[in-house]
């Protein structure tokens, strides 16, 4: 059972990470797809890019916090976490499985907004070429290498653990 809470949790931070930088990034993404569909010129797809960046960039940032701390409560409610009594039993694991997911989605943020969608936007033909995104790749490299670090010292950890249980088991 306590390998496949670990096996789901990992699933979990990278699933739960991507769809919030994908919401994200909405703001961006939009006016690509836009004129790859063909709904859109380049010059209205760009200046809709602009408006939906340059206007309302935290709005976009913000609903992928809220949608990110959403879909955990639903996360942990599907692990069987539903009271408070729980939750502050599972205090730990919450916290780690949290905090690890919000790096995890302000790297791929970064990745993804910054770098992917940026030189995508740029192969569609928007004149996004002029922006230099330059500081994207460090900084999402440093931040997805910490969240990596951080995931590999709480696997280690909770294998550490998980020993220790079945030990003090067998002694039992």
């Amino acid at each position: 059972m306590e390998g496949s809470t670990a096996a789901t949790d990992r699933k979990g931070v990278f699933v739960l990470s991507a769809l919030a930088a994908l919401v994200g990034g909405l703001c961006c993404l939009t006016p690509v797809v836009l004129v790859l569909l063909g709904l859109a010129s380049i010059s209205a797809a760009a200046s809709l890019g602009n408006v939906l960046y340059g206007d309302y960039h935290w709005q976009f940032r913000l609903v992928a916090l809220a949608f990110l701390a959403l879909a955990l409560v639903l996360y942990f409610r599907r692990q069987g976490i539903c009271t408070l009594d729980q939750a502050r039993r599972e205090r730990n694991r919450i916290l780690n499985t949290s905090l690890l997911v919000l790096i995890f989605a302000v790297g791929m943020y970064i990745f993804w907004t910054y770098i992917a969608v940026h030189w995508f936007g740029v192969w569609a033909g928007l004149p996004w070429r002029q922006y230099d995104e330059s500081w994207a790749v460090p900084a999402s490299a440093g931040v997805l290498a910490a969240a990596v670090l951080l995931y590999l010292i709480q696997l280690r950890r909770s294998r550490k653990a998980r020993e220790a249980r079945e030990a003090t088991r067998a002694a039992s």
